[in-house]
């Protein structure tokens, strides 16, 4: 306990509620209703609009654990999402039904706040009338005080946000040097110093005007009106047949625009290429601006025709054996325009002048030239030649980030001089943030954004992608470079101020949360609050380093504590990272084995320190969002290995089903809330045998996928399993340590298992109408759930192999004899007919060679079949090869009309499969005409409504 509250009110003895409201049923549609609007485009916290950083909660979601754990049980749901700043501020009760009823009305021409009928909670604060009954409120909860809240993981700091928002003590960790930085703005300049909105604006200006004038000539234009904004950049390379130029373009759109939009067309000539600037609309059929040299990596000549593979156009960029080719500028004219232009030599002028000027200017060698080390995600930048940070730019780029720098450092001493130490920091701060902002616009890995024709940004997704395609960004120019982000860093900067200023900032520490027992007391904190790094999905440190080279450029005398290491700190993250075991990994253990392990170990030694740290009725909450069963795994292990119980769980949606990276994908849209206590004293000594409580687990699972369906709660059945995650681990938790017969420790794994087997039972029973499932064939049962529940061909491979399990099937075993799945980056791809099935028409001609079975399984010529899906494509096959006598024929002589197993695999797959799918196309004709009529195939239970049937034969006869 750290802070008092002034109200003279009687205090109990006891040091904590009984229950927070975080412990019990929650208004759940209503929160998610209002974060999926939190993700909305422009709604969301501000805190990330101030700089880049890796993966984000909504805002209702780091409010509710921030809130519904240090608010008493007793407080309803209608008090909570008033405080949460959801519903209208003149509605006393009914607001979850409200937000319900209005999620589900339809939408007028306004926007999302005016069909809802209350402002974006992320601008709202509560009012210091309700502060005061929220303080109230909590510390008669508390024992007389108020709670401290930590996070000790805190990333960009969010949620550490929210508590000083609400007027709680909080104290915040982070071991990476750019969230921490991000964190210090809002978390103690925010507060303690407030606006600096006319400060940064004159010293933006000055900057700005001085890095302007020194770049100008890099940008050289044929008309003195116009100025470059922006250019579209490849490589050319030599085409090693006839020493041709080949520009390494995929696509030749600078800017789509409804009625078409302006291109580059090539000129190619005497092995040369020069560009056109073209409005699509106005060229010919034969010029598509979708048709360059490049196709999937490899590179046509378009000279002379032979390919360069992809293999030998990566080694070339490599090893340097090309050049930089602007195609595309977009430029302002004289009347403040912006227009599209083609590429010309007055644009490589200045691109060369600048290459000039890095070979032989002495200050610029050693600007940004750490190396990037081997990892996860930068292994792929020295296959391109990247092996410094400075080589993610070209020589122009380079030049353009240099000059603001020395631009920053002609004013930083006038900053300091002129104003106390303090708010200096947080200027010099502020405007190094833009700087780094702006890179993100300005290197080789990133992208021309044609859709609305300007640079896109360098992390569209977790992960360093070259682009052979990229923009080159004049900072000085008004669109998308410094004057933009500087703007949009103290936008996001004042809002916060104004939510915050005058607030008890919250201490925070730059350090390993492994550790905070060197900072903090025992005791010293009530309530934690933990949103874990990802396991796997992104490796933070390793990525942050783009932005911490420069960032340290900037304020290594300002903020030396944070910018003291050559790079960031890899060693001490809590990431399941397997590139750090390249050297020790074996036959024993995997670098993928090691790398949960070294998790596991990294969070239990994190939780421990938090558990050190908690007072003994204390709270901890725990969010965290995989697919992976391992991360679950691991996470859950070290939680309670660090002596915590789960005392409650709850889904929330997190994610967005339609974010970068997974669209296309079965996806996790949901996180689980775990919320524990500290293991009573002595407990844990004595163990729990697995088959004693096995089913019992598998009831927990399933009575939670049941209440979910029963509820009406909006979430996907690929979420469900991982929602009955939660009360699965909160079972397995109590009974901790588990062991099976032989004394072997069980691990949370084993749970999850069953909890996923559960869940898929109750999915089938519930979605699918279909009865008999249960007595196909456990390839047939696992490859018709993976339709059911995934809704897509697409899917983690985690997921599907842990459905496999569930059907009872090994589907590694099955992959290759059967071919039913294939991997798609690291995700199951379902295989339909096309991919399986031999071609019967070349089976049955004796002059050409048989399709191989090795490739292709499956024989639509034999007459039994090993599994009922084996049938079910071969009858696809022979229906779309041959036509529907010839299917009529097939079917027949197979007697597949006395096939149950036939039959409900049939009726199944018509209801799991997607109606655009191809193979649905079909068995619908297969069921109907005359082969329905043989098959006699009852589907009164299936909706067909709309869906057009053959009537005979001669509606597909060939």
């Amino acid at each position: 306990m750290s802070e008092k509250v002034t109200d003279e009110t009687e205090t109990t003895e006891q040091d904590s509620p009984d229950k927070v409201v975080i412990e019990r049923k929650l208004p759940l549609t209503a929160i998610d209703i209002e974060s999926q609007k939190d993700m909305k485009a422009r709604r969301y916290h501000s805190l990330r609009s101030l700089h880049k950083w890796f993966a984000a909660r909504p805002t209702p979601a780091s409010r509710l654990s921030v809130l519904g754990s240090v608010l008493p049980a007793e407080v309803d749901d209608d008090e909570l999402l008033k405080l949460m700043q959801i519903g209208p501020k003149e509605l006393q009760s009914g607001r979850a039904e409200y937000v319900e009823r209005k999620f589900s009305e339809p939408k007028g021409s306004g926007g999302l706040d005016d069909h809802y009928g209350y402002p974006n909670p992320n601008t709202q604060s509560p009012t210091t009338t309700e502060l005061e009954q929220l303080h109230k409120q909590v510390a008669e909860a508390w024992g007389g005080e108020l709670p401290t809240v930590l996070d000790p993981t805190a990333g960009r700091g969010i949620i550490p946000f929210e508590a000083v928002r609400y007027g709680l003590p909080a104290k915040a960790s982070e071991l990476n040097p750019v969230a921490s930085l991000i964190m210090k703005v809002a978390l103690e300049y925010a507060p303690e110093i407030g606006s600096l909105e006319s400060e940064v604006k004159t010293w933006k200006e000055k900057i700005h005007a001085e890095a302007k004038s020194n770049i100008e000539e890099y940008y050289p234009t044929e008309n003195s009106d116009h100025e470059i904004l922006n250019s579209s950049v490849t490589y050319l390379i030599k085409c090693d047949s006839c020493e041709g130029d080949i520009p390494l373009v995929m696509k030749w759109w600078l800017n789509k625009t409804s009625n078409g939009g302006d291109a580059v067309k090539p000129i190619y000539d005497s092995g040369e290429v020069h560009y056109e600037h073209v409005k699509v609309q106005n060229t010919d059929s034969d010029y598509d601006p979708q048709d360059g040299p490049v196709t999937r990596g490899s590179a046509e000549c378009p000279h002379c025709g032979v390919v360069t593979e992809s293999d030998e156009v990566r080694e070339k960029i490599k090893d340097g054996e090309f050049e930089y080719s602007v195609y595309g500028v977009n430029y302002e004219d004289g009347q403040g325009e912006w227009k599209f232009r083609a590429g010309s030599e007055v644009d490589m002028r200045g691109m060369e002048k600048a290459a000039e000027r890095v070979e032989t200017d002495f200050g610029m060698m050693d600007f940004l030239s750490e190396p990037i080390p081997e990892g996860q995600e930068t292994e792929r930048l020295p296959r391109h030649g990247m092996n410094e940070w400075r080589d993610i730019f070209t020589p122009r780029q380079l030049v353009v980030h240099y000059e603001y720098l020395q631009s920053f450092d002609k004013y930083k001493s006038e900053v300091r001089d002129q104003y106390d130490s303090r708010v200096a920091d947080a200027i010099l701060t502020l405007l190094a943030l833009a700087s780094s902002r702006a890179l993100s616009f300005n290197t080789r890995l990133s992208q021309w954004y044609d859709e609305i024709g300007c640079p896109d940004k360098i992390f569209t997704d977790n992960n360093f992608s070259p682009k052979k395609m990229f923009t080159d960004n004049n900072l000085s120019a008004p669109r998308r470079g410094y004057l933009q982000r500087i703007e949009q860093v103290l936008e996001s900067y004042e809002d916060l101020a104004s939510y915050v200023e005058g607030s008890n900032p919250a201490e925070i520490a730059q350090m390993d949360a492994a550790q905070l027992s060197e900072r903090w007391d025992e005791d010293s904190v009530d309530v934690a609050v933990v949103d874990p790094p990802y396991y796997s999905s992104i490796m933070y440190a390793e990525l942050s380093d783009v932005f911490y080279v420069l960032q340290k450029e900037y304020l290594k005398d300002i903020h030396s504590d944070m910018f003291s290491s050559r790079l960031t700190n890899k060693d001490d993250e809590a990431v399941a990272n397997p590139s750090r075991f390249n050297e020790i990994a074996g036959d024993e253990k995997s670098q993928s084995e090691l790398a949960k392990q070294d998790y596991e170990k990294k969070m239990t030694s994190i939780f421990e320190e938090v558990n050190s740290l908690l007072s003994d009725t204390g709270v901890i909450t725990v969010m965290f969002t995989h697919r992976d069963m391992d991360a679950w795994d691991t996470l859950t292990t070290a939680f309670i290995e660090a002596g915590f119980t789960i005392s409650a769980t709850h889904p929330i949606k997190t994610e967005q089903s339609d974010r970068v990276g997974m669209q296309g994908k079965a996806s996790a849209d949901s996180s689980i809330f775990l919320v524990g206590r500290k293991q009573a004293v002595g407990r844990g000594s004595e163990s729990t045998l697995w088959e004693d409580i096995k089913r019992d687990i598998a009831e927990v699972a399933e009575q939670e996928a049941r209440s979910i369906i029963e509820s009406g709660y909006n979430i996907s059945k690929t979420d469900m399993a991982i929602a009955a995650y939660g009360p699965t681990l909160q079972k397995f938790a109590q009974e901790y340590p588990v062991v099976d017969k032989k004394g072997e420790p069980v691990r949370p794994r084993e749970a999850l298992s069953e909890a996923r087997e559960a869940v898929t039972e109750v999915i089938a029973k519930t979605f699918l109408n279909t009865r008999g499932i249960d007595n196909l064939d456990t390839l047939t049962r696992w490859y018709i759930l993976a339709w059911l529940i995934y809704e897509n061909d697409t899917f983690p491979y985690d997921e599907g192999n842990q459905l496999g399990v569930a059907a009872g099937v090994d589907i590694n075993d099955i992959k290759q004899p059967t071919k039913i799945w294939g991997k798609s980056r690291g995700d199951i791809q379902l295989k339909d007919y096309d991919d399986r099935v031999q071609d019967i028409v070349l089976l049955r001609d004796d002059s050409v060679d048989n399709p191989s079975s090795r490739k292709y399984p499956v024989d639509p010529t034999d007459t039994r079949f090993t599994y009922t899906i084996d049938a079910v494509h071969s009858a696809i096959h022979v229906y779309e090869r041959e036509g529907a006598r010839a299917a009529w024929d097939w079917l027949t002589e197979r007697n597949l009309k006395s096939d149950d197993a036939f039959e409900v695999a049939v009726t199944a797959l018509l209801e799991v499969l997607p109606e655009e799918n191809d193979m649905y196309e079909t068995l619908v004709n297969l069921i109907s005409g005359e082969t329905g009529e043989y098959l006699d195939i009852n589907v009164d239970h299936i909706d067909m409504s709309g869906v057009d049937r053959q009537t005979s034969l001669g509606d597909h006869a060939e």
